[in-house]
């Protein structure tokens, strides 16, 4: 987890250098930018979650950030679209559950889905509605790479 910025940053050389990726936070793919990420997740997956704050990244005591993907960087993590936070590059489910707590998507739905909607979905349907997904995902990715 990223830890706030500080205003008297250590040493860029004591720094761990950090390359951030912008997965779905739903799917997984890796996108090109916080807007091509957010943009995906609303044309895609039909949820909506805010910009983040206009700007650079804030300068952070333990990290500095390196925006070529082709190094040198020590490690690599996902990148939330809506803030600065970052997570493991391998827990997509930290990036998941981080979206849902801070930034709560907001489903959008379909003319034709709003007449077949009975009852809208409480938060244990959109968090079983995401489980789901990732399963069925990590399933794929097991067949496929294994």
């Amino acid at each position: 987890m990223i830890n706030p910025p500080d205003k008297n940053p250590k040493n860029k050389l004591d720094k761990i250098s950090v390359h951030l990726e912008y997965a779905c936070f739903i799917c997984g793919i890796i996108l090109s930018s916080s807007k091509t990420c957010i943009n995906h997740v609303e044309a895609i997956h039909r949820y909506l979650i805010p910009f983040r704050p206009a700007g650079r990244r804030p300068e952070n005591s333990n990290f500095s950030y390196v925006r070529d993907p082709n190094g040198p960087w020590t490690i690599e993590e996902y990148a939330c679209p809506s803030c600065w936070y970052h997570s493991p590059s391998d827990d997509l489910e930290a990036l998941n559950e981080h979206i849902r707590e801070e930034h709560n998507p907001t489903r959008i739905m379909k003319e034709e889905e709003y007449e077949e909607e009975d009852v809208e979905m409480d938060e244990s349907d959109y968090v079983q509605e995401i489980t789901t997904k990732l399963d069925e995902l990590k399933s794929i990715f097991e067949e496929v790479f294994s």
